[in-house]
């Protein structure tokens, strides 16, 4: 049988893979300004393949504000 479950979301989970694993989320995504639309600077990545960590950060959003709401659009 195989493992049928999914990561915790935490600091160093990418909207990308947040967003594929749970839709829900897109419109906070998006909200916040993530969207696969460009990259963050000459060299930079792009917004989607950022940690919740690095979005905080760069947003100026406490970290434990963003898993929170996160974490609620995601619970069953």
């Amino acid at each position: 049988m195989g493992d049928d479950v999914e990561p915790e979301i935490g600091p160093g989970s990418r909207a990308d893979e947040i967003m594929r694993m749970y839709p829900e989320t897109t419109d906070f995504f998006v909200d916040l300004g993530i969207c696969s639309c460009g990259f963050d600077g000459k060299f930079g990545k792009m917004a989607m393949q950022k940690t919740l960590e690095e979005i905080a950060r760069d947003k100026g959003i406490p970290l434990e504000e963003i898993l929170k709401k996160v974490r609620d659009l995601t619970e069953d």
